[in-house]
């Protein structure tokens, strides 16, 4: 019980800290049940070319933003619903190694990791949270009480 509560106090601090890396313009982040998962630095191709972003990922949503100072400082907070996010794992390319594409139904990017073990480890996490994240709201959509009638009936 008290390791639980000790979590539940650090994940509230960490995603605080996210929270306030974004200043004041910045969304709020923190709400009941939402955990932070992980954070790193990725690199985003834009029209300037690759530039590095610094991503968050939480149980339900991923956040990225530009970097002004790097653990510090963040700005152009987005936040995209797990749900809606498809990945496809991409070759090499000759600008970026280790990338995949992020879809969602309003926006497509590419990204790239440091090492192939980084890309598969954020690629893996967005896939296994997106699940849990679907598996969740389909629990949510059926009432349990018409489920147990349906196993009761002979």
């Amino acid at each position: 019980m008290a390791e639980q509560i000790m979590f539940t106090q650090d994940n509230r601090d960490r995603i605080q800290a996210v929270e306030n890396s974004f200043g004041p313009k910045g969304k709020p982040l923190s709400k009941p049940g939402r955990v932070l998962i992980g954070e790193g630095r990725l690199m985003k191709l834009s029209r300037r070319g690759p530039q590095p972003k610094v991503f968050f990922l939480f149980n339900d949503v991923l956040v990225y933003g530009s970097i002004i100072l790097n653990g510090r400082w963040n700005k152009k907070q987005k936040i995209i619903s797990l749900e809606e996010i498809q990945l496809e794992d991409l070759e090499d390319s000759l600008t970026m190694r280790n990338q995949w594409l992020i879809r969602t139904p309003y926006k497509s990017f590419y990204v790239s990791a440091a090492s192939y073990e980084e890309k598969r480890a954020w690629m893996e996490h967005i896939e296994d949270w997106r699940e849990e994240e679907e598996a969740e709201e389909q629990m949510e959509d059926h009432d349990p009480s018409r489920w147990m009638e349906t196993l009761m009936d002979p």
